[in-house]
């Protein structure tokens, strides 16, 4: 897993971004709150670029752009992948 900021690319074009931006999504969060959920966004596009999610293929799903969930310990993320972008967008973060 590559551990890399907001709208960077792997070699195989696949980034994750804030959605709409890191102040509505991540602002007023402790530092390593953020970069625990850089981390889930790297690894979250780590595994779309491999056509994969936590709960498994990414084309077994019916609904492929619903509003997906992670969680971690006391985290939880809300997300979209969107393939024809090969982006993964972190829409919110529950702590």
């Amino acid at each position: 897993m590559n551990t890399r900021g907001e709208g960077v690319e792997d070699t195989a074009g696949w980034a994750w971004e804030y959605n709409p931006d890191a102040e509505w999504v991540v602002g007023g969060m402790k530092d390593t709150d953020r970069c625990a959920v850089e981390v889930i966004g790297s690894a979250l596009a780590d595994l779309a670029a491999q056509g994969l999610g936590p709960d498994g293929l990414l084309d077994d799903d019916p609904e492929p752009h619903r509003l997906r969930t992670y969680s971690v310990e006391t985290m939880l993320v809300w997300y979209q992948v969107i393939p024809h972008r090969m982006r993964v967008y972190i829409n919110r973060v529950n702590l």
